[in-house]
């Protein structure tokens, strides 16, 4: 009876090495991607449902003082029988990312029309939604239904547009 508790004992603890090493290999492989952008300072990834992964890791931009907070995702890759995951890691949206689109879009409407309000909340990991609301030469005030969309995965840029309500 010893025996088997040892043998099973054994196994759960390889089967639970398995997984750790998994969620290892994988945050190395994004530490060694993410060298090049800069000094990649944490890395942290966690399974979830369906052998799914989700965490963040953050890096400290060449050139800069300043880090960088990235959203990472992994899924399994099934046409591989190696366990290997397709990954991805994207600047997250955070209260400085909002705050700096709500001042890119106040600044490109300021050219048009006396801007009353802009606000705008993370939607996703690649998408940022809300409203500005301008006042036109005739005092009307018109507000806008916004959208700011990531450009590429590696981006932390955004491509945004504000069209009147109803258009």
């Amino acid at each position: 009876m010893k025996r088997i508790a040892i043998g099973l004992g054994c196994a759960l603890a390889v089967a639970g090495c398995s997984m750790a090493s998994d969620e290892d290999r994988l945050e190395n492989a994004i530490r060694e991607n993410l060298s090049a952008r800069g000094e990649v300072k944490q890395v942290e990834l966690t399974k979830g449902e369906g052998n799914n992964m989700a965490g963040f890791a953050v890096v400290r931009v060449a050139g800069s003082n300043a880090d960088a907070r990235l959203d990472c995702s992994a899924t399994p890759d099934t046409t591989k029988s190696d366990n290997s995951y397709n990954w991805r890691c994207v600047p997250s949206i955070d209260e400085a990312l909002l705050t700096q689109m709500e001042g890119t879009i106040r600044t490109a409407l300021a050219a048009q029309a006396t801007v009353i309000e802009v606000d705008m909340s993370r939607q996703d990991n690649d998408r940022m939604t809300g409203f500005a609301v301008v006042r036109d030469a005739g005092g009307n005030e018109i507000r806008t239904n916004c959208t700011a969309t990531r450009d590429d995965d590696a981006s932390g840029n955004f491509s945004w547009e504000c069209q009147p309500a109803g258009q």
